[in-house]
């Protein structure tokens, strides 16, 4: 399984783990969906953090990062790519 698989693979398991839903596409806007609220907001970013040894800033905060999982695998690429 290359990079970009695995954490796409991990962050949809984690949400799907999360909110009670059966499947979730990679382009499908989890905020939109009503699938995630503010507080798993910050769970999720805390998920990202430990689990992809990144740090995510208040500059980082731009609900276009978190809102699918091809953004957020895009916002992790990125994060993990400038350390």
């Amino acid at each position: 399984m290359g990079n970009e698989s695995m954490i796409k693979s991990a962050v949809c398991d984690y949400i799907l783990e999360h909110v009670n839903i059966e499947s979730l596409d990679y382009d499908d806007d989890i905020f939109e969906e009503g699938l995630v609220n503010s507080l798993f907001a910050i769970e999720l970013m805390v998920f990202l953090e430990k689990t992809f040894s990144i740090k995510i800033t208040m500059e980082d905060l731009d609900m276009e990062h978190f809102k699918s999982i091809n953004s957020i695998y895009d916002f992790v690429n990125k994060k993990a790519n400038l350390l």
